[in-house]
């Protein structure tokens, strides 16, 4: 990370330092992602207990207001199995250009929580919106990170929802999400959404 970087982002640099989570780049090269034609990640993946609780950490140092729900996850795959009543709990909100990502441990599903053995919080994944998952699913398992990880919805033509976790821990630690959300065969963006719930949240607020 450049000096610049770290000033521009001290929100974001604020909450990574209070939960001891590094930059995306101090953890991954920007080179490591473009050389497999992926964008550099826009998401921190944070794993954590009590989701409530680090929303509020986090707002105290400027990242949000958060997004925070828990929702059934359809079609959950995981290790080549179809997880049934899977539920997940999330908060999503912005730490300025970075979005931050807490997730519970879930039910249904030992994917969050065997991150959480030894510790209340960890770095999770980095996750990366990005449309075209075939291709990008091959040439992630191609070099070697295999899809642990898989899920979504599909109502063709008018929504697409496909992400899928792919396993660079050996490596990097860290798993490597990729979000490949469609409306009607365009790319869609979840920021203005999440951007817009903080801007009502933050106005109703006292």
């Amino acid at each position: 990370m450049n000096a610049r970087a770290f000033i521009t982002d001290h929100v974001l640099s604020g909450v990574l330092d209070d939960f001891s989570i590094p930059h995306i780049e101090q953890r991954l090269p920007r080179e490591f992602f473009y050389g497999l034609g992926l964008k550099f990640p826009q998401q921190y993946g944070i794993v954590c207990r009590d989701v409530a609780a680090c929303v509020q950490r986090a707002e105290a140092l400027g990242a949000g207001p958060f997004l925070h729900a828990t929702l059934a996850a359809p079609n959950w795959i995981e290790d080549g199995e179809l997880r049934r009543d899977c539920r997940l709990e999330f908060a999503l909100g912005y730490a300025d250009d970075a979005q931050i990502e807490f997730l519970g441990p879930g039910e249904g599903t030992d994917h969050y929580a065997r991150a959480l053995v030894d510790t209340d919080v960890a770095f999770h994944h980095v996750g990366i919106y990005q449309s075209g998952m075939e291709r990008i699913s091959e040439s992630l398992e191609g070099a070697g990170y295999r899809t642990v990880v898989r899920g979504g919805v599909s109502l063709r033509p008018a929504l697409k929802i496909d992400f899928r976790y792919f396993d660079a821990r050996r490596e990097h630690g860290i798993y490597l999400e990729v979000l490949d959300f469609q409306c009607l065969g365009f790319e869609l963006s979840t920021e203005p959404v999440i951007r817009a719930y903080s801007a009502l949240k933050r106005g109703l607020s006292p």
